[in-house]
């Protein structure tokens, strides 16, 4: 059986895609990465080496927007009748999940951890958010560099990132009730967001006094935050967060509203899951997690609260935003 050399990515992540108790069963996790092989939904080949190999990148839906992934080679090769036949070799697989929409970024950087695991780090441009999430799509990314004649050409190469979809596996998720607010706190939230977001798209073409004032509504929030912890319960002072738990693994814990809620079927494992469009502070993305982990009944409206790692793609075909 191909190992699975994802470094760091424990049983539960696993779980929320319904894998956990067929990764290491080994007719039915080979069943499964045979069908990748030779019968994927999508993929990406590199062109053929100077030894013929054709190295791959092969996608096979599992359900709703998730599945497994392999990657390997074919070549052609002569088999003992003399004639010639393609030879397909798996070298390591491991799992996806897609977000209901993409997300408009920049200022992207990618880097990886001593694993060889690769991470991309960008700006949310609709929200203003940094995050950072595991690349699923290496090979075609390696590619793109190998394009580049130099370091400058990278740094241009990944300016230009301006799209990704990406979507998170739930270790566990708690669902609660949204916070109750008047119709004129509503409004008073609704303006403030809208004049920060105006001020971060003025600083970032340089304007001086923006970014002062966004330091000045920034440390004013802080000061107005520790005031109200201080009398109210954390849940009702934060309506959302996003707060990554460790630099360079993907994995966040997360206050977010509901927006859809859909169940979903893992069909290699039968496991059911739900598959939840989210807005962590207007950052949108897709929650997916094994309905025996999530406490509630997830509704929309209501606030999804837990742990998960956030994985996904480097869309590097599509125009620039």
């Amino acid at each position: 059986m191909p190992q699975n050399n994802e470094q760091g990515v424990s049983a539960n992540f696993y779980r929320a895609l319904g894998l956990a108790e067929i990764v290491n069963d080994k007719r039915k996790i080979n069943k499964i990465l045979r069908l990748a092989s030779f019968a994927p939904d999508f993929s990406y080949e590199k062109e053929a080496d100077k030894k013929g190999r054709i190295y791959f990148d092969r996608y096979k839906f599992l359900g709703s927007g998730f599945g497994v992934n392999v990657h390997g080679y074919r070549r052609m090769r002569t088999n003992k009748d003399g004639q010639r036949v393609e030879k397909h070799v798996v070298m390591d697989w491991g799992i996806f999940a897609m977000g209901y929409e993409d997300n408009v970024v920049a200022a992207s950087f990618v880097d990886t951890d001593e694993y060889g695991i690769f991470y991309c780090f960008t700006e949310d441009l609709h929200s203003s958010n940094n995050f950072e999430f595991r690349v699923n799509n290496i090979l075609e990314l390696l590619d793109k560099y190998r394009h580049c004649a130099d370091y400058e050409a990278v740094l241009d190469f990944e300016a230009d990132i301006s799209y990704v979809n990406t979507a998170m596996l739930m270790i566990y998720a708690t669902v609660l009730l949204p916070v109750d607010k008047s119709h004129h706190e509503e409004y008073n939230q609704m303006l403030e967001e809208q004049i920060f977001n105006e001020l971060v798209a003025r600083a970032r073409m340089g304007d001086a006094e923006a970014e002062y004032s966004l330091e000045q509504m920034v440390f004013e929030q802080e000061m107005e935050l520790g005031e109200r912890l201080a009398h109210e319960d954390l849940l009702s002072v934060f309506e959302g967060y996003f707060l990554n738990l460790a630099e360079q693994s993907g994995i966040f814990s997360i206050l977010a509203d509901i927006l859809s809620v859909e169940e979903v079927v893992n069909e290699a494992s039968n496991q059911k899951l739900y598959r939840l469009n989210i807005s962590i502070t207007d950052t949108k993305t897709t929650v997916y997690i094994n309905q025996e982990d999530l406490i509630g009944m997830p509704m929309v409206g209501m606030r999804l609260m837990g742990i998960g790692l956030l994985q996904g793609t480097i869309l590097l075909d599509r125009p620039l935003a």
